[in-house]
């Protein structure tokens, strides 16, 4: 292998499994780095016995990094039609009695501020403060953002959802190899996950 799953010699699969383990699910900019971290900490955890467990270890951080994925999309899903949600709503804040500086307001103004509300802070206030004095609270951005992207969302959520009983088929079968190992790998990735997750927010 050109780069180690794990630090640890020890945690290494056997050399007729090699070849699969250099095949990772990444896509866009996920780094290898991140998955093989991901991938030691599990490993580390429940160090696997025999190439079942190898192989078993992988379809499990496999479906979890693709679950991890799904989720990230979803947010950014929900992120797109927020920014969508904004600009058509600040097109109704520009108020002139000069028409055609109106128009020129709603063509070129309204998506930049849109993208400023979705990128800075200060911007965010700033939209925010516009957007309520029109009664847009962010709740209601938040409730029409969902409603534009619901196919989207749902679609997403399905994906999730597959992957999750998938996984916890491949938990199954660690079970039946060894309980003890399954409630472990089980309690070490909800961990992992939680963490992942307070790393993002």
């Amino acid at each position: 292998m050109n780069r180690s799953l794990v630090s640890t010699q020890s945690l290494r699969p056997p050399k007729q499994l090699e070849a699969l383990f250099d095949d990772v699910p990444l896509v866009g900019n996920e780094r290898r780095e991140d998955y093989n971290g991901f991938f030691a900490v599990l490993a580390a955890a429940e160090s696997p016995s025999d190439a079942i467990d190898w192989l078993l270890l992988k379809d499990l951080v496999d479906l979890s990094w693709e679950i991890r994925r799904e989720r990230r999309i979803r947010a950014g899903i929900v992120k797109l039609h927020q920014v969508a949600v904004v600009s058509d709503l600040l097109k109704s804040t520009f108020g002139t009695t000069d028409m055609l500086q109106s128009a020129m307001n709603r063509i070129f103004h309204a998506g930049t501020e849109a993208q400023s509300w979705a990128n800075d802070e200060q911007s965010r206030k700033s939209v925010e403060l516009k957007l309520k004095e029109k009664g847009h609270d962010a709740d209601s951005v938040l409730a029409q953002a969902y409603l534009r992207g619901v196919r989207d969302i749902d679609a997403i959520d399905n994906r999730i959802t597959r992957c999750e009983v998938r996984r916890n088929a491949v938990l199954k079968e660690i079970a039946l190899r060894n309980e003890r190992k399954a409630k472990k790998l089980a309690r070490t990735l909800d961990f992992v996950e939680a963490k992942l997750s307070e790393a993002a927010e």
